[in-house]
């Protein structure tokens, strides 16, 4: 099992992994010259990260990573860097079905990043060849002087990160600043489009090409808090928010929304809202039926079944798996964690079991300084599925379940130490399982943990195992299983982990 680290000079809570191709297979690009490690971390070999820095202030920073290989095994080796102003909600990569640049050299030449802080900004990473063949020249010195590939010293970096747009929501105050951004999502299938979500209620779709705001809508009663694009889909996005709910909206029907999922509904009836303005919604800042909602910080939809997805509410250690096609409970409960999560990602598809194929994996990072894998099967799920609708079908009657609700949301805007198996499921944790399946939940155990010294922040998954289409994400065998790659952010440390 591969572990390798990269220590930054500030904090670190983003992290994303790039799927870009390199030019040539990472076999031929970086071949272990003598006395360097083969096979050791061969998957990761060549593929290129991006980190973005928290620090309570204006001046933060983003970098980009490159995989080497060295004496000692794999390493970071910086790439790019440039200030960011204010700390990144959110950085990603271009989807893998945008081309902007040739892979002519070790990696491709040019490619996008996005981050959102006060505005979307959409980064350049672009190569500079008389960097790159300096940068090699110093590599090659210092191996033959006996020094070896790690630790060569650059007095320049081989890529640059160049702004080419700021995009900014429309402030409901012309005088006012514009409100700051909490995540966003790059649509696969039309990589042209960028989803945003916002602190002012409000979701924005913007056309990069043109840099111009398609769409902007009330999303939510309350802030909102992440937004993801339906796999496979150009026109469907879900949302989650301070007002604890889960709302699906349809570009080509943008007069209705579906609320799928609150945490302020009793889990006896699915959610609904009342048609209006301002998101319609359900439950105001008061919650429904007097319960106060939890906020939800995170959704991720399940790339290799888009009729799943998982979220979070603040200052819970439960991830909720939701089935888009049973709305008003989660059917699945992951419950591993001791600590309050800080972010969840959908890997691979696993090993699966004997009866039945893998669905994907899941990570989870926690204040507990634990990383959890699940690896979710399609028979765990349909039951899941199924048992979730038994459940609600049989508490119906009288202000029974409704499969979908609609509402009208108005437009705002006119025109470090161990990786291992888990253990078995405590007592506390079978109480809970037991809790779960009163309201129609099940809860699934971890099939793998990662613990360090402290909480952890962020992970990413490597997905060279895919193949994007115009219309779909396809699953492919990974050559070997150290092409399953995790980056893990906790305090300044980034840690790559082979799952």
């Amino acid at each position: 099992m591969s572990i390798f680290d990269y220590t930054a000079p500030w904090p670190i809570y983003g992290v994303t992994w790039s799927n870009a191709p390199s030019a040539r297979s990472r076999s031929e690009l970086y071949a272990p010259r003598t006395g360097m490690v083969a096979g050791a971390g061969a998957g990761a070999i060549g593929a290129r990260v991006a980190i973005s820095s928290f620090v309570e202030e204006a001046n933060n920073e983003v970098q980009v990573l490159g995989v080497r290989n060295g004496s000692d095994g794999p390493y970071f080796d910086a790439l790019a860097s440039t200030p960011h102003p204010y700390p990144a909600s959110k950085i990603a990569w271009q989807p893998s079905t945008l081309s902007s640049g040739d892979a002519s050299e070790a990696w491709q030449d040019r490619e996008l990043l996005a981050t959102t802080a006060d505005c979307l900004r959409i980064w350049e990473c672009a190569s500079d060849q008389q960097q790159q063949q300096q940068q090699q020249q110093d590599e090659e010195a210092a191996a033959s002087s006996g020094g070896g590939f790690v630790g060569a010293a650059h007095t320049r970096l081989p890529f640059s990160l160049v702004e080419k747009s700021v995009l900014a929501h429309a402030s409901k105050n012309s005088t006012s600043p514009p409100a700051p951004l909490t995540s966003f999502s790059w649509n696969a299938p039309s990589p042209s489009l960028v989803v945003t979500s916002s602190i002012d209620t409000t979701c924005t779709i913007w056309d990069l090409p043109t840099r111009t705001a398609l769409t902007q809508l009330i999303a939510h009663d309350r802030e909102v808090y992440d937004v993801d694009w339906c796999p496979g889909s150009s026109d469907v996005f879900a949302s989650v928010g301070a007002d604890g709910s889960v709302r699906v909206f349809d570009l080509r029907s943008l007069e209705h929304s579906t609320i799928i999922y609150e945490t302020g509904a009793p889990q006896s009836s699915s959610a609904s809202s009342s048609s209006g303005g301002g998101g319609g919604g359900g439950g105001g800042a008061g919650g429904r039926n007097g319960i106060m909602p939890f906020p939800l910080l995170r959704i991720a939809f399940n790339p290799w079944d888009a009729n799943y997805l998982a979220t979070f509410a603040a200052d819970t250690n439960v991830v909720s798996i939701l089935d888009v096609r049973a709305p008003g409970s989660p059917i699945l409960e992951l419950r591993g964690h001791a600590a309050s999560i800080n972010s969840v990602a959908w890997g691979p598809p696993g090993a699966g079991s004997s009866s039945s194929s893998s669905k994907g994996m899941i990570s989870t990072t926690s204040d507990d300084g634990q990383v959890l894998v699940y690896d979710l099967a399609s028979s765990t799920l349909r039951s899941a599925s199924a048992q979730g609708r038994r459940s609600r079908n049989g508490r119906g009657g009288a202000g029974g379940a409704t499969s979908s609700s609609s509402e009208q949301p108005s437009p705002a805007h006119t025109p470090s130490t161990s990786y291992s198996a888990s253990p078995a499921p405590s007592s506390g944790e079978q109480a809970a399982a037991a809790a779960a399946a009163q309201i129609g939940g099940m809860v699934e155990n971890p099939v793998l943990a990662h613990s360090v010294d402290a909480c952890v922040n962020n992970c990413a998954w490597l997905r060279p195992f895919e193949k994007r289409s115009s219309k779909a994400v396809v699953a492919t065998p990974a050559a070997a299983a150290e092409d399953y790659w995790m980056a893990v952010v906790s305090g300044r440390n980034l840690r790559a982990l082979a799952v």
